[in-house]
């Protein structure tokens, strides 16, 4: 979609965007760059060390970098592009007609309208809930879990990092899923993120998808949420720590342990119903 030549004094890179992170950062080490793409701004003056200038063979491309200037970076051009590229299906002709009809003054504006075009094509949605396990690091680095009723207090915290965790390269969760058939077709967007209910924080997946889903349907994608949570996004999370201003947590959306669920709205109210009165949780 785009290309950006990118000069490091005498040392010159020509990099197809979008990439992934770590594919990002290896190129720009390749010619010397200790700067991160956030780092990097849109110059390409006679007197900067380092100058970019993008360019692109492609209609969409060109119409593209119009929207960017040197107040933005390469991080957001990237971002960007991956959105764009990675837009769901049932947006994606509108949003490139746009592009090319110039509809867009910023990055900014670009992506807000995805998002948009993104929440109006999935007109039907759901929410699933499960249990969040937290743990903190001892006086020797290791790890021993904590009651989760601390969480309150850090919601915001969590919630940035989640939201961080699974937009790294930009794309929605959406794109990962893998399973039904009839699922995919009909899924627009997965949103990870956390919710209170009842005094406690749980993890919430909202999704969205453009005709309703079958029993079936709901039954694969739950089942596709929880391997996300154990072996996908969850996995790469958990390892990564959350900072708040009284210290590091690492917060889980799986466990093995029998109290672990994935509920839907229905399921989370009879849940927590049965918490408080007291009743054994199925």
């Amino acid at each position: 979609m785009l290309s950006a030549l990118i000069h490091n004094g005498n040392n010159t890179l020509v990099m197809s965007l979008p990439t992934g992170f770590m594919n990002f950062q290896m190129k720009l080490l390749s010619i010397g760059m200790q700067k991160r793409p956030q780092e990097i701004k849109l110059t390409d003056r006679e007197e900067d060390q380092i100058k970019v200038k993008l360019f692109s063979d492609s209609d969409i491309g060109n119409h593209l970098i119009r929207i960017f200037n040197e107040t933005d970076t390469l991080s957001d051009v990237n971002i960007t592009a991956n959105m764009i590229a990675s837009a769901n299906d049932h947006i994606k002709s509108e949003l490139e007609q746009n592009i090319i009809h110039d509809q867009y003054g910023s990055p900014k504006e670009l992506l807000r309208d995805i998002k948009e075009m993104t929440e109006a094509a999935g007109k039907h949605e759901k929410t699933f809930y499960c249990p969040l396990m937290v743990q903190i690091p001892d006086e020797d680095g290791e790890l021993y879990e904590i009651d989760n009723d601390i969480l309150l207090d850090y919601e915001q915290d969590i919630r940035d990092a989640i939201q961080k965790e699974q937009h790294r390269d930009g794309e929605d969760m959406a794109k990962y899923y893998w399973g039904n058939d009839g699922v995919k077709a009909k899924l627009v967007s997965a949103e990870w993120d956390v919710e209170q209910k009842s005094g406690e924080l749980f993890g919430s997946i909202h999704v969205r998808f453009n005709e309703p889903l079958t029993d079936e349907e709901t039954a694969a994608l739950k089942s596709w949420i929880s391997g996300q949570n154990s072996d996908g996004l969850g996995e790469g999370f958990e390892q990564r720590p959350v900072e708040t201003e009284d210290g590091d947590l690492y917060i889980s959306y799986w466990h093995s342990g029998d109290s672990y669920f994935l509920y839907d709205k229905d399921e989370m109210e009879n849940y927590l119903d049965r918490q408080q009165s007291g009743g054994m949780q199925l």
